[in-house]
C-alpha cells in the first residue's frame, strides 16, 4: 500500500514539474482573400524527358565494392580503417539486370 501511494506522489510531482504547454495563435486568415488567382495546376501538354531509348533487357557484370572517401577516423595520416570485405583481393562479382517497364 506504501509502494501505491509513494508511486502516486512522484507521478502527481514530475506531471505537475511539467513546461505549460501553450498552443501558438494561429495566423488571422485576410479580410478579403485574392479571388483574380487560380490555384496552381500541372501541365498536363508537358513533354515527356527525353532520355536514352531502351530495347530491352540489359544485363551487366559488376562489382559491387563500395567506394567510400578517404576517412582518417583518429588513425595515423594516409591509413584508414578496412572492413573484412576491403581485405579480400578479389571481389565477387555480380550482375545487374534492367528491365524497361514500357
Amino acid at each position: 500500500m506504501m509502494r501505491v501511494w509513494w508511486l502516486s506522489l512522484v507521478l502527481l510531482a514530475t506531471a505537475g514539474a511539467s513546461p505549460n504547454r501553450s498552443l501558438p495563435m494561429p495566423p488571422i486568415p485576410p479580410a478579403f482573400p485574392p479571388t483574380a488567382q487560380s490555384a496552381p495546376m500541372p501541365d498536363r501538354d508537358a513533354p515527356e524527358p527525353v532520355g536514352p531509348a531502351r530495347k530491352g533487357v540489359e544485363v551487366n557484370l559488376q562489382d559491387f565494392r563500395v567506394q567510400r572517401p578517404m576517412q582518417g577516423l583518429a588513425y595515423s595520416p594516409g591509413s584508414q580503417f578496412q572492413s573484412s570485405e576491403d581485405k579480400r583481393s578479389i571481389q565477387t562479382p555480380g550482375l545487374t539486370v534492367k528491365v524497361p517497364l514500357d
